[in-house]
């Protein structure tokens, strides 16, 4: 079982080496079956293009590259031979954004999740990216559309309502399917979670970096 102070500990450790000293995970609520951490940042940025937004702290990284981690511990209660059990579940969330220091709201581009139900008729492959790069152009089109007096962004929205919407899309970081392997990784112990965000930092920063 991963013990969640350890994985928090750890992962603070580790992740200065590559996002400096200023990078912390602090507990940000806590209920009766939830406790939420998030990454400690200095700027606004728009995480989820839903209504209401969900607007959070995200953490310079490089050139205008942002990030928010979030991890979320959920205390499910059940019953085993009629004996009350708990079961944590974990859910890690890493986002990259982009914005200059001074814009309000930057964009996520993308965000890498990976979720520990410990379900087997999971459908959604874990750990998964979702590509969320185009709400920037979203909320650019809302914005025209409400200025627009001679009827040229209702024109565009029928092309727009036929190109297909990814962004909920759960696309396989890890599929090991060529093995005749599940879709599914389950979360073994905390040093493979530290293990994974470095792996995924380091990465991210190459590819980000050589565009």
């Amino acid at each position: 079982m991963i013990d969640s102070q350890k994985l928090i500990d750890a992962i603070n450790c580790s992740c200065k080496l590559l996002l400096g000293q200023s990078f912390a995970l602090t507990k940000q609520g806590q209920s009766n079956n939830i406790r939420l951490y998030r990454i400690n940042g200095t700027s606004e940025a728009l995480n989820r293009f839903d209504n209401p937004a969900d607007i959070v702290k995200v953490l310079k990284w490089f050139n205008d590259f942002w990030l928010f981690l979030e991890i979320k511990f959920i205390i499910e209660e059940k019953k085993v031979v009629n004996k009350p059990i708990k079961e944590t579940h974990i859910c890690l969330s890493l986002s990259v954004f982009q914005g200059e220091d001074l814009d309000n709201k930057k964009y996520q581009l993308f965000r890498a999740e990976w979720d520990d139900y410990n379900n087997t008729e999971e459908k959604h492959s874990q750990p998964h990216w979702h590509i969320t790069s185009n709400q920037a152009l979203e909320k650019t089109f809302e914005n025209y559309s409400e200025l627009d007096n001679n009827g040229f962004i209702s024109l565009l929205e029928e092309e727009r309502t036929k190109v297909f919407d990814v962004k909920r899309i759960h696309f396989a970081m890890n599929g090991n399917w060529q093995n005749n392997e599940s879709h599914i990784h389950k979360m073994e112990n905390e040093q493979q979670i530290v293990n994974w965000f470095q792996g995924m930092l380091s990465h991210l920063r190459i590819e980000l970096d050589s565009q």
